[in-house]
């Protein structure tokens, strides 16, 4: 059995994931190679060309880019194609010679235009709805032309749906996102629930050492929709009544507007802004991050598929506190067993909850922080997962 893993982005979750999975693959004896389209220590492919008009998604998936990548990487009939992320321009025409191709799907691009599902009444389908999302989304002469861009969008969709659907088997990284992609035609038969996200490099346990202030910290990008605004101003609520909490932003930095919230909330002998680093170098940087943090904070607004940053903060032995009712984030942390569920879309809500989890005894977060570590243990083993992908292949190259 040979497989190629083949991804074309450096967005460090997604990168994360399908090197740690390959690294495993080779552990375990597979015969694995390694492509990126960027730089890498791997087998490097040429890039797609570049384009003002189209863009690098659509040169990406074009049929003549796909043909020149299979050519240069010459697969063998029954041999495997995985895709990282959301290069599926490749599947129809790697079927057709008789390779089997495997995708993961860990974010919303085969359903939402906008890779995001914030706007729970839009379903992609139909163009009033698409284009009142294209308003919300977009300024000047993109409002004014949403219809037509609307109509794009849902071509766009079922072409993307077209090629997946082709694909000898989907992975679906959790069960909200198999939900999701059954509800919007995709092929039942073909999904298969993998927490292939769960993959981790070995992770110790933090060595837990509280400090006079309770602190939290939030370790996502600093986007608006992974919800560091909301916290923001949540957390400053919580400062009113509780002087003695602060927060770790590493790679606040990063963000113009992140600085100038805190200067504008006042909370800046409260919250610590660090420059953002290279995901290795996060990792090894972890300990120095966590050992006086009391809570991690994942409080993202958009229906998350997955939360690297949970299970990593998990196995830390850090409780964690993600928004109520998220997709995979609520399927990895246990409500009051080693985190909480909580309503990060309304700010007071938040804001209470955090004032109200400062209060909590040191001893009581510890215990939810062991309690978490063993919990991703359990639920999340990585041997468990990496059988349960090596069988899907063997069951797609029968």
């Amino acid at each position: 059995m040979k497989v190629r893993i083949l991804t074309e982005t450096q967005q460090r979750g997604t990168y994360a994931t399908i090197l740690i999975a390959y690294e495993k693959l080779k552990e375990k004896g597979i015969d694995t190679e390694f492509y990126t389209t960027f730089k890498s220590p791997y087998n490097v492919l040429p890039p797609p060309p570049k384009s003002k008009i189209f863009g690098e998604e659509s040169m990406l998936n074009s049929e003549e880019y796909s043909k020149r990548i299979l050519d240069i990487i010459s697969p063998e009939k029954n041999s495997i194609i995985h895709l990282a992320n959301a290069w599926h321009g490749i599947i129809p025409i790697a079927e057709k010679r008789g390779i089997r191709t495997v995708i993961n799907v860990q974010y919303w691009w085969p359903t939402c235009y906008f890779n995001s599902m914030e706007k729970d009444g839009c379903d992609c389908k139909s163009i009033s709805k698409v284009s009142k999302c294209i308003r919300y989304k977009k300024n000047g002469i993109r409002k004014l032309t949403s219809p037509a861009e609307a109509l794009y969008a849902i071509r766009k969709l079922d072409k993307i749906k077209k090629n997946v659907s082709s694909a000898s088997a989907i992975i679906a990284v959790s069960k909200v996102v198999k939900d999701v992609l059954i509800s919007r035609g995709y092929p039942e038969e073909k999904i298969k629930v993998i927490n292939i996200n769960a993959l981790t490099f070995n992770i110790d346990y933090v060595p837990y050492n509280p400090g006079e202030y309770f602190t939290f910290a939030y370790l996502s990008y600093p986007d608006r929709e992974k919800g560091i605004f909301q916290l923001l101003y949540a957390f400053s609520l919580a400062l009113k009544k509780n002087k003695k909490i602060r927060l770790k932003v590493p790679g606040g930095l990063e963000s113009h507007q992140v600085i100038e919230t805190v200067k504008k909330l006042g909370i800046e002998d409260h919250v610590i802004l660090t420059k953002r680093v290279p995901y290795d170098q996060y990792l090894k940087s972890l300990r120095d991050i966590l050992y006086d943090v009391d809570f991690v904070v994942v409080p993202s607004l958009y229906i998350d598929t997955w939360g690297r940053v949970v299970i990593e903060s998990m196995l830390a032995g850090r409780p964690t506190i993600v928004t109520k009712g998220n997709g995979g984030l609520i399927e990895q942390v246990s409500d009051r067993v080693d985190g909480f569920h909580v309503n990060t879309y309304d700010i007071k809500e938040f804001g209470e909850a955090l004032y109200k989890i400062s209060l909590i005894s040191r001893e009581e977060v510890r215990k939810m922080g062991e309690i978490a570590r063993d919990n991703a243990f359990q639920k999340f083993d990585n041997e468990i997962i990496m059988n349960q992908l090596i069988d899907l292949y063997k069951e797609i190259s029968e």
